[in-house]
Order: structure tokens, then C-alpha cells, then sequence
């Protein structure tokens, strides 16, 4: 957890509120000879599918904006009058795109 804006006086007194628990545990320790059980901090979970989004989002971070080959590639066909586009084609690898997407929801 990460705190913004913290004044002295906000973190004096969470310092001040520990020291007493640890005090106050030291005394129930020495009267009832029990075990003391360490105070337990804030603890966060992850799940596997907010585990994927964060590997997914830093992928597409590290990958380049323009795919610069591609770009002046089609460009050129364009110039030319040689750039072709296939509708069907299009509409093809979209399905596509959406079939292997729900597969990889289900796993």
C-alpha cells in the first residue's frame, strides 16, 4: 500500500499505535506465558487473470508504436496502385481473432 501526502503527524501516530500493540503484547506475555503472535500487515492478492492483464499492458508498453517495415511497405503499394485489400479476408482473421480470444478466456 502506498500512502501520498503523508504529514509527520499522521505517521507519528500509526509508529506510536505500534509500539504501544508490541508494549501491550510484551505485557500479556509475560503475565500468561503464551506465545505472542506477530501483528500481521496489510497483505494483497493477485489474482491469475489481473497476473495476465499486467503482463499483457507491459508487452504492449515494450512494443514498438509503428511497425515502420509495414508501414512504408504498404505505402508504397499504395504509390503504385498495387495495394490490394481482401474484404472477406478481413472479416476472416477478425473471426479468427475473436474464436482464439474466447478460447484463452476459458483456460
Amino acid at each position: 500500500m502506498e500512502i501520498k501526502n503523508s504529514t509527520p503527524k499522521l505517521v507519528d501516530h500509526y509508529r506510536t499505535r505500534l509500539e504501544s500493540t508490541v508494549q501491550e503484547d510484551k505485557v500479556r506475555t509475560r503475565q500468561t506465558d503464551a506465545p505472542v503472535q506477530q501483528p500481521v500487515g496489510d497483505r494483497i492478492s493477485v489474482s491469475p487473470e489481473a497476473r495476465l492483464r499486467t503482463e499483457t499492458y507491459t508487452a504492449a508498453m515494450a512494443a514498438p508504436d509503428i511497425r515502420r517495415e509495414k508501414v512504408n511497405n504498404i505505402k508504397d503499394k499504395i504509390a503504385s496502385g498495387t495495394y490490394d485489400v481482401d474484404p472477406k479476408n478481413i472479416a476472416k482473421k477478425l473471426l479468427q481473432s475473436d474464436v482464439e480470444l474466447a478460447q484463452a478466456v476459458r483456460r
